[in-house]
């Protein structure tokens, strides 16, 4: 189901693509016969994070299931979940007839709906057609109520991690861990001030594309400063020498790798945005600071985690792709 597409030669990429579309024709027409749950993914998304999260939910589907890289020729489904919630308005405008069916919509952090070639107006009827718009948090569910999306049809599930793949392990003196994708969102600069101001930690930075970063190679100079470019198969390893995991995004559904830390007995110290208010309760198990928050009180939270004595994973075991995927199969009427 999951080919990797031969980016190095530009004939065999073409021969790719029209094998997708004719497959993706094949199963618009029933032939295939129905599915429960038809995964809708922009192709742009393979092998990041919203994919990721359709295979996990599929995971522990025991119903028929696909996954489609288009908002043209929808195959036949009872369920279909939309990865992005722009996907719906542009997949109601291709396939009109799946509007009497079950449409779930996946929400994790506002963007421009313009990028995408849809407008506001659009977008919000689409979701108000929907049979459940799924947030990540409760902050962004808030705001799409607040924007006039009906309150039935929106709510919020915090998303997870595995529990077998990420094990707990004690605290004491290790380093102080980050996990993410350079993005202006991430607030780099935040991330550069922050590991310059605590010298006598060691940090660790698991992540793609930092390399763009114009601080970056400062950053590299830095001794106590290790920048880790790894499989996700690895994580485990990287998280294991970890005692406090921050996240100091502006602007977040999850993060995912917060969850992933925390059912590794790490201490999170979060921006108040995504998820992290509602799996933080601050003192008790992680620290939360406002986006806007100055490196003095973000050090000064961190030397209070290496503090704090909480057993972090056992506040972390809800939070498990299974109860996600389960959720999800529940408001798609699946189970």
């Amino acid at each position: 189901m999951f080919v990797t597409l031969p980016f190095g030669n530009q004939t065999l990429q073409k021969l790719w693509w029209k094998k997708q579309r004719t497959v993706e024709k094949v199963r618009s027409t029933g032939l295939l016969g129905e599915y429960d749950l038809v995964f809708v993914i922009h192709p742009g998304n393979r092998g990041w994070i919203l994919e990721a999260i359709c295979k996990e939910i599929a995971a522990y589907s025991s119903g028929r299931f696909c996954f489609h890289y288009a908002t043209e020729n929808l195959p036949s489904a009872k369920a279909y979940f939309f990865s992005h919630y722009c996907l719906l308005p542009l997949s109601l405008r291709a396939n009109p007839e799946i509007r009497d069916r079950k449409l779930i919509v996946f929400h994790t952090h506002p963007k421009n709906p313009a990028e995408m070639g849809v407008s506001d107006r659009e977008l919000y009827e689409a979701l108000n057609a929907s049979t459940q718009v799924v947030c990540m948090c409760s902050e962004f569910a808030n705001l799409l109520i607040a924007e006039g999306v009906n309150p039935d049809k929106v709510t919020y599930v915090v998303g997870g991690a595995d529990p077998q793949i990420f094990q707990p392990h004690d605290r004491g003196a290790g380093a102080i861990g980050l996990s993410s994708a350079y993005q202006p969102r991430k607030d780099p600069d935040r991330v550069y001030d922050l590991i310059k101001s605590m010298p006598h930690r060691r940090f660790i930075l698991i992540g793609r594309y930092w390399e763009k970063y114009e601080k970056f190679p400062e950053m590299m100079a830095m001794e106590h400063f290790s920048y880790v470019q790894a499989s996700y198969a690895e994580y485990p390893s990287y998280y294991a020498q970890m005692d406090v995991f921050v996240s100091p995004a502006k602007l977040e559904g999850g993060p995912i790798p917060l969850l992933e830390t925390m059912m590794c007995n790490i201490v999170p110290v979060a921006s108040r945005t995504g998820f992290a208010p509602d799996v933080i309760r601050h003192g008790e198990n992680g620290f939360l600071f406002d986006v806007d928050s100055s490196i003095d009180v973000i050090c000064d939270l961190i030397e209070q985690a290496y503090q704090l004595e909480t057993n972090i994973r056992a506040t972390a075991q809800p939070f498990t792709w299974e109860n996600f995927s389960l959720a999800i199969q529940d408001y798609a009427g699946l189970i």
